[in-house]
């Protein structure tokens, strides 16, 4: 476990997520379940005992402010053929601290536990799912490619392949649009909201109202980043 304090809000890590004390574990799912409330209309929970982040390929980031956990993200190591992979499982702001940045520092304390030895690859593949365009948005920064390549008309060979392999590993069940990289109803019966917009990137926020207008449908993404966390 690893912790910081930027400013008001405390950082904990842990990077191998079963690493996280039995006895705080029902305390952890509650602080998840209770931010995704806040951006989320649900029949259930998403993360649960059954369904547990407390894995060894998973690593957990919690934010806290004033004692309440204000967000989180999760996230899977994968390998491909060789090729690092880091898979966001899930990550949400308590809606009252949206716009603070915090999913750049949650992720940048993952990145730098999964990617700061001087031996890391010096680049990896990351991927995500959502709906949500605010997160591709922040998701494609991190990326020196990414599809898809919204609102290019091409993407990249490569990477397409491998956006397409990783969908299949993680979600093997669940079909995929080749053209998109849309998932049909892959969140089911949940519902945002409100739901988000970019604000700052309308071309993005269009795609996502026209590709993938019903809330329970998902895109999957993949990018080639850069591993600037490496203490070379």
């Amino acid at each position: 476990m690893i912790a910081t304090p930027p400013g008001a809000v405390t950082s904990e890590l842990f990077q191998i997520a079963s690493d996280v004390p039995e006895h705080r574990r029902d305390a952890v799912l509650d602080d998840i379940s209770s931010i995704i409330d806040t951006n989320w209309l649900t029949e259930g929970r998403f993360w649960s005992r059954q369904h547990s982040p407390f894995k060894v390929d998973h690593g957990i980031v919690l934010l806290r402010h004033g004692g309440a956990c204000v967000a989180y993200m999760i996230v899977q190591r994968l390998a491909v053929a060789g090729t690092s992979v880091i898979y966001l499982s899930g990550t949400a702001v308590r809606d009252s601290y949206r716009g603070c940045g915090f999913f750049k520092q949650m992720f940048d304390a993952a990145m730098t536990a999964e990617f700061g030895d001087p031996a890391a690859p010096a680049e990896f593949c990351l991927c995500w799912r959502t709906r949500n365009p605010v997160i591709y948005v922040l998701g494609r920064a991190q990326c020196r490619s990414v599809v898809p390549a919204i609102a290019a008309e091409t993407h990249a060979g490569d990477l397409e392949e491998l956006c397409l392999s990783l969908a299949a590993i993680l979600y093997p069940r669940q079909a995929i649009e080749k053209a998109t990289m849309a998932m049909r109803g892959a969140y089911g019966q949940l519902r945002y909201r409100d739901e988000p917009r970019t604000q700052t990137s309308p071309d993005v926020d269009r795609w996502f109202a026209q590709t993938i207008p019903d809330s329970a449908d998902a895109v999957f993404c993949a990018g080639w980043a850069s591993n600037r966390w490496s203490r070379r």
